[in-house]
């Protein structure tokens, strides 16, 4: 660490106001990420007509999204905390690319190709968002804007529910396709030309001489030494448990198979279960900056998290034990009370922030995140693989198949949580 030197009211000024220009190119860019993550849901009846594909295959294509995403995160974190978010989050391009050929697919391969893509481009894009919230922004403002980031992302997820629904109405999913991947385009050119890296970039002040603490040292720690720091910190490997017990069942259940358990189980339309779905993404826009907040109020990261993870597995034990009789009335608030309370799951970022050197937190995020990413993928597929255990009647997904699925992912929540809670206290 060395001493903060004493900088201009100019400089300050000049960060605290270009913060929210670096902020708004970067959340867009992560809106349109969680757009094209959770949007397999609402396409899953269109890509199985349009494909002749099954429930295993359209797990795959739901999960391939995943492993890409996982592929680009230690690149990402490593390209963040090396070459800049600028450069970083540019490489979204590929997202764009992806969008238009899942668009234009005159098979499942190439569409398969098309989704690969897709995830590879969004997977440049959060783990530079959390460089660039730690590199812009004070400390006890980590979890405000860590939350608002991931509401942001949800209302992407969102937006690929019941207005996605609506647009597949009017230009058909493969129009709805090509229009998410030409304004993701235009966001990745304009965003590269406002985004700026650091406040230095713009003359500015960092946080660390905004709040007078001393400066952390600008040496930069080599990737394999990042690596072996990150690698020997119990609190590093409870934070990625957790992380993939709580991302992986969100990802299994909103980002594909809750579609399809709402039409199979309840008879429900496609606009029916997109509109009753997009209240999950609505709780979270709520859940992720509250908690956030509360977190950065109490200066307490593990235990609002805790409450968190724990409202959030208790709205799967109807999903187990009630799988075909919850109330048609009940959908709605569980649905976004689920939402609501896996909001909760940002702050394992600031949570993480608080065990690691900030000089390496593009690198640790990122090696975190392919953890999660590689766990969501999974999730999807292994559910997938569950429900296709069980024969199709009339072209009906049974319930036992739903509830088999669902039980997975409650198992791996209780046993994620009962090892995070073994993580210790921060060193001061």
């Amino acid at each position: 660490m060395t001493s903060s030197t004493n900088v201009t009211e100019s400089a300050i000024k000049k960060t605290l106001s270009y913060r929210y220009v670096v902020y708004f190119f970067v959340a867009l860019a992560f809106f349109f990420a969680y757009f094209h993550r959770t949007s397999t849901a609402v396409l899953a009846p269109d890509l199985t007509k349009a494909f002749g594909i099954d429930s295993a295959a359209l797990g795959f294509f739901g999960s391939l999204y995943f492993y890409a995403y996982a592929l680009g995160q230690l690149p990402a974190g490593i390209l963040a905390d090396h070459w800049g978010i600028r450069k970083t989050i540019a490489l979204v391009l590929f997202a764009a690319v992806g969008s238009v050929v899942v668009a234009s697919a005159p098979n499942f391969q190439i569409a398969l190709v098309g989704r690969f893509l897709i995830g590879l481009g969004a997977g440049f894009v959060y783990v530079p968002a959390v460089r660039m919230i730690n590199d812009w922004f004070k400390s006890s403002e980590l979890g405000t804007f860590t939350g608002i980031m991931v509401a942001i992302g949800n209302s992407g997820s969102f937006a690929s529910a019941g207005p996605f629904v609506a647009l597949i109405a009017m230009m058909g999913w493969r129009g709805s396709m090509n229009l998410a991947g030409v304004v993701l385009l235009v966001v990745a050119v304009v965003g590269y030309l406002f985004i700026r890296s650091k406040p230095a970039d713009i003359g500015g002040a960092s946080p660390a001489e905004i709040e007078g603490k001393a400066v952390a040292s600008s040496a930069k720690i080599g990737i394999g030494e990042s690596l072996k720091m990150v690698s020997k910190s119990h609190a590093f490997w409870t934070i990625v448990v957790m992380f993939c017990a709580m991302y992986g069942s969100i990802m299994g259940f909103q980002g594909l198979w809750a579609g399809p358990y709402l039409m199979n189980v309840f008879g429900m339309t496609k606009p029916q279960a997109g509109a009753l779905l997009s209240l999950i993404p609505l709780g979270m826009i709520v859940g992720c900056p509250l908690s956030g907040f509360i977190s950065d109020k109490l200066k307490n990261r593990k235990y609002v998290l805790l409450a968190g993870v724990i409202g959030y597995t208790l709205i799967w034990i109807p999903l187990v034990f009630m799988t075909d009789s919850i109330s048609a009335s009940a959908f709605g608030p569980m649905l976004f009370a689920y939402g609501f309370f896996g909001g909760f799951f940002p702050l394992l970022y600031a949570n993480l922030r608080q065990h690691i050197d900030g000089r390496i937190t593009g690198s640790a995020t990122g090696f975190l995140n392919t953890f999660v990413f590689i766990v969501a993928a999974l999730f999807q597929q292994l559910m997938g693989i569950i429900i296709n255990q069980y024969p199709v009647v009339n072209k009906i997904i049974p319930v036992a198949a739903f509830k088999a699925s669902f039980t997975f992912a409650f198992a791996t929540l209780i046993i994620g949580m009962l090892f995070y809670i073994t993580q210790k206290k921060p060193a001061a």
